[in-house]
């Protein structure tokens, strides 16, 4: 039950850090990922951008600590309650309306965390609390080849980079539509997602007590890479698109992430009966679902055509008449 609320409070911390991210970059000049080192350098200038650095960081401490005791799919509830308080802040702070597609969107998401939780219920006559308690992880952990961090590092970068580099263009143009951000919120989810599986890794060997061998670990430093990487990508898209959007497809993204690798780097509990199973799939293919259902632009608004000003008829001119 300790670690379902620290899940909680993590989705909670999360969003704080999520709101500062939006507020100071509305405050900055536009930023790039074509210019990364001069996106970077306005960032780390924003004392508002910081402060949500660090509240981050708690958010990411809170997550860890409780996955070192629960399994991934047991904390997912939280985090698709957590969307309430986003859509709120979004609506109410920020003037946001999310349109009917993107309501069903997020109803697919609830839908796909809730699935996946109930493949963890416990069979008849186990134990809840033995159903949701971890076993093991410390040792795979402390055991991670590179080879193996590899599989999941390595391709957590190919859309992220691409996006900075060949498809960070502004829409432009008399009929361009204006992007919601599903790229930038499935870069920095994938990035993010990578962020937390290094992070429970090193949360499971610091609970293990093998403080010694964290460092000698690949976990911190790329715990470190992509959470750089996936901060300037989220700042990117929180500057230019809405809230609400960045911030769920983040978090679908980088929950669906953060199962499948969990499952690989530290023997994550997959379930082995038929029916968990499928239960286990349909809510990762209902992720999916979700990031395909949210519509790619914003809506068109209409303009309303302003009243051309009538031009008075020319009056003829009146020449004085040539006296004499």
């Amino acid at each position: 039950m300790q670690a379902v609320v620290l899940a909680c409070a993590a989705q909670a911390v999360y969003i704080a850090a999520y709101v500062l991210f939006k507020t100071a970059t509305g405050r900055m000049s536009p930023i790039g990922g074509r210019h990364p080192l001069h996106a970077a350098g306005r960032l780390v200038r924003s004392p508002r951008w910081l402060a949500g650095v660090a509240v981050l960081l708690a958010g990411f401490a809170l997550s860890a600590a409780a996955l070192v005791t629960i399994p991934v799919a047991a904390t997912l509830p939280a985090y698709a309650l957590g969307l309430v308080p986003l859509l709120v802040v979004g609506m109410s702070g920020f003037g946001e309306r999310p349109t009917s597609r993107e309501w069903l969107a997020v109803l697919i998401t609830v839908a796909a965390m809730a699935t996946a939780v109930l493949s963890v219920l416990p069979d008849h006559g186990e134990p809840l609390r033995d159903a949701l308690h971890r076993t093991g992880g410390a040792g795979a952990a402390a055991a991670l080849p590179l080879w193996k961090a590899a599989l999941v590092f390595v391709p957590s970068l190919a859309l992220p980079l691409w996006m900075l580099g060949a498809r960070d263009r502004a829409a432009g143009g008399r009929h361009a539509r204006p992007l919601t951000g599903i790229a930038y919120g499935l870069g920095a989810g994938v990035l993010l997602g990578a962020t937390e599986v290094f992070g429970q890794g090193m949360a499971m060997m610091l609970a293990a007590g093998r403080r010694t061998d964290v460092l000698a670990s690949p976990h911190p430093y790329l715990f470190l890479l992509a959470g750089v990487l996936g901060l300037v990508q989220l700042s990117i898209g929180l500057q230019r698109c809405r809230l609400t959007i960045i911030v769920t497809v983040v978090t679908v993204t980088a929950k669906t992430h953060l199962l499948l690798s969990a499952t690989l780097l530290y023997a994550e509990p997959w379930p082995g009966e038929p029916a968990p199973l499928l239960l286990r799939a349909a809510g990762v293919g209902l992720a999916v679902l979700a990031l395909t259902a949210f519509p790619r632009h914003e809506r068109r608004t209409r303009r309303l055509r302003q009243p051309v000003p009538a031009v008075p008829p020319a009056q003829p001119r009146i020449y004085p008449s040539r006296l004499g």
